[in-house]
């Protein structure tokens, strides 16, 4: 109960019935486990080991305002799990012993200008790696023609992927450091201090960082001299916020193309921008797999002319749509057979993958897709789209089952869009990660063979398709720990010792939580199922997925219409929109980076594409159009004038593409609002005939909805 719910009362009460022992009791437990457990690791002989460092934030309510806390938070991952079962002695313990063994010495560190002078941006070669579910992915999309709910495409690839894998991890939490964590000094003694327990273990020291905090900690590790002990890290990119980065790019580049809308029509307006930007991640996910699968039921309407799913009629279940008269196509009809065999239990993946009917689907599809490309510059951009959403689910798949090099492929193909978008930050940090990771082989061959075995990730449960980045880890075992019941902000504290006693002792606390469910068979967590595979997740994913497919049905985005225009407006593009062009412009951005440092080459603006949102909001300097954002440069206006007097001046114009007063962003007009109108007019004009005025020249301007509601019209008549 105190594990859970940390209440004194509860476990007071608990007590007084001679339920469970005194809450001061449970206290010294905790103290004697912390001093006990320390830092170290249990049991460790041959487990791979691996650590996460991350921001910890919390807004303590204080009376002032002032001592919110901002810190460093450590775990260590161990896999296969491991476990502590020596006894917790009971003597007594003070917050100085537990500060002992917690305690992170803090080393002070000056930032050098130029220190990645020696680091070079080198041409990676591509590779391919070896993908044996890809199969399995055009069998999930040309399930959607087959005209029933079926599972979401995680819930599916949870199902089929089954096997060997290195097992469930065990996580440990380490003493958080009370500083700034974009401070280069706490970056600083959070590697000391990794890598000095490392040795302590004698393992490599993998440690995985956000973005912001890996390139602050690359130029740290630069700058040691090469018999440093921080030369011998292993700095891994979070693989989680490389995935919100790519997000947010393609809702970059899909800006004002009609794919806000789409997602409109199933996710309320609010949500949308947060998913286009990637911050929510997994409604962005779900989102865009939706749209995915519609783009293609119409391709193989086209290609196949397979029939398309449509909404149900009024007699129909809500579960079932109806289906469009079936065609006879013998490529098709064979994979309805290998999905209705491949769910029920009948036949393994590995035969599926296997099917030669997958692979002439998979060409024909590929092939009809490269001719539409050809054909209309707005089915270039949307098969783009499905590109980086293909990218996306390997990426995924890469993370999930723990595949080291189908990792490395993914980061290098999403590269090119980051770097069309203007992610620069994640552009050059995934640049210098991919090289360090190819060269790893040759600096760390233990670690790589190990990575290859799929230990790159980390699994919270016993399942193949379970693997998660090292950086989500964080986020939802230490982050969601603290900040839930039981944890340090649910009224314990932030104070250096009930950080250190919470932290080092809930590997002992939980282990005893675990064996007191197992004795009552009462279990505090949720199933295993995959909530994708739930009937009521199908059933809504499907009436979502025949939504999305109604709205393209009438904005068909593979039309005959060569010009590139909004699907959800019909604005055509701009002469300088070249959005549909990204493959080229991600080349010619990645080959000018070559064979420069990060301190000489600098990103342009220009050389970024032009997406159908900044059609025509760019100025001209020195010759050079140069694309704008309306809205920061609103912001700087407004912040550059605050310093004059001449308001007036600065705000003659409107600083907008479109007149806002009758377009909203999306180019579409403003509803009327009459009584706004009414109210204008009255302000402008006056209110007063002129005296003079003939009959012959009066003209009466009737509101027909007026007359409905002023009139006291007669039951019954017209």
């Amino acid at each position: 109960m105190y594990h859970h719910f940390s209440s004194r009362f509860l476990t007071d009460t608990l007590h007084h019935h001679g339920f469970c022992c005194s809450y001061q009791e449970v206290q010294r437990f905790e103290h004697n486990a912390a001093q006990s457990h320390g830092t170290g690791i249990p049991n460790l002989s041959t487990e791979f080991v691996q650590y996460g460092a991350d921001n910890v934030d919390h807004n303590i309510r204080t009376l002032d305002g002032h001592g919110t806390f901002h810190g460093m938070g450590m775990i260590v991952a161990v896999t296969p799990e491991t476990s502590s079962k020596q006894s917790i002695p009971r003597a007594k313990v003070t917050s100085l012993d537990v500060a002992a063994v917690g305690r992170v010495q803090i080393h002070f560190h000056k930032e050098e200008s130029r220190v990645m002078s020696a680091v070079i941006y080198q041409k990676l070669l591509h590779f391919k790696a070896q993908n044996c579910y890809e199969n399995i992915d055009i069998l999930w999309k040309t399930s959607i023609i087959f005209g029933s709910p079926r599972p979401a495409w995680s819930g599916m690839m949870q199902f089929v992927h089954q096997g060997d894998h290195p097992g469930k991890a065990s996580v440990m939490f380490l003493p958080i450091i009370d500083m700034n964590p974009s401070d280069s000094t706490c970056i600083y003694s959070t590697l000391m201090f990794i890598s000095e327990h490392a040795q302590r273990h004698g393992v490599t020291p993998i440690v995985t960082f956000d973005q912001p905090l890996w390139w602050k900690a690359l130029m740290i590790i630069e700058s040691e001299p090469e018999e440093s002990d921080l030369r011998g890290i292993v700095l891994r990119l979070g693989g989680f916020h490389t995935e919100m980065s790519f997000l947010g790019s393609i809702g970059h580049l899909m800006d004002s193309s009609g794919l806000q809308e789409m997602l409109e029509s199933i996710y309320a307006p609010n949500a949308v921008v947060h998913m286009l930007s990637g911050k929510a991640i997994a409604r962005a996910v779900r989102g865009h797999f939706i749209i995915d699968a519609a783009l293609n039921a119409l391709i193989l309407h086209s290609g196949f002319n397979a029939p398309l799913p449509c909404q149900p009629m009024s007699h129909s279940s809500d579960n079932e749509a109806d289906v469009e008269a079936p065609t006879k196509n013998q490529d098709v009809d064979e994979a309805l057979t290998l999905y209705e065999k491949l769910m029920g239990g009948e036949i393994s993946a590995e035969e599926v993958c296997s099917s030669s009917v997958l692979e002439r689907i998979k060409n024909s599809l590929k092939n009809h897709s490269e001719s539409q490309k050809k054909s209309s510059r707005t089915s270039a951009l949307w098969v783009q789209y499905m590109n980086m959403i293909d990218i996306l689910r390997k990426f995924i798949r890469a993370e999930r089952t723990g595949n080291w090099e189908l990792h490395l492929q993914a980061i290098q193909d999403m590269l090119p869009y980051m770097a069309a978008s203007g992610h620069n930050s994640y552009t050059k940090s995934a640049m210098l990660y991919l090289q360090q990771m190819l060269n790893l082989k040759a600096q760390h061959p233990d670690v790589q063979q190990h990575f290859n075995k799929g230990l790159h990730v980390i699994r919270s449960s016993n399942s193949l398709w379970a693997g998660l980045s090292s950086d989500i880890i964080i986020e939802q075992v230490l982050m969601r720990s603290l900040k839930t019941s039981g944890g340090l902000t649910r009224g314990r504290g932030m104070t250096e010792h009930q950080r250190l006693l919470w932290l080092l002792s809930r590997p002992a606390c939980a282990e005893v939580n675990q064996a007191m469910q197992e004795l009552t068979e009462v279990n505090y967590n949720t199933g295993e199922q995959n909530k994708d595979m739930t009937a009521a997740r199908q059933a809504r994913d499907w009436k979502d997925t025949l939504t999305v497919l109604q709205y393209l049905q009438e904005r068909n985005p593979f039309s005959s219409d060569s010009s590139l225009r909004s699907i959800a407006t019909g604005v055509h593009a701009h002469p300088t929109v070249n959005v549909d062009k990204a493959v080229a412009i991600r080349d010619m951005i990645l080959t000018s980076m070559n064979g420069t440092t990060p301190a000489e080459y600098t990103f342009k603006k220009r050389n970024q594409a032009v997406t159908l949102g900044l059609k025509s909001s760019s100025v001209k300097i020195n010759g050079d159009r140069i694309q704008i954002d309306p809205l920061l440069l609103f912001q700087r206006l407004t912040t550059v004038i605050q310093s004059s007097d001449d308001l007036e001046s600065a705000f003659k114009h409107e600083l907008c593409s479109y007149p806002s007063a009758l377009f909203d962003s999306s180019l579409l007009l403003r509803e009327a609002d009459k009584p706004a109108l009414a109210g204008a007019i009255w302000k402008a004009c006056e209110c007063e005939a002129p005296p003079d005025i003939s009959e012959d020249g009066i003209q009466y301007v009737l509101d027909g909805e007026a007359l409905l509601q002023r009139i006291p019209w007669s039951r019954g008549s017209t």
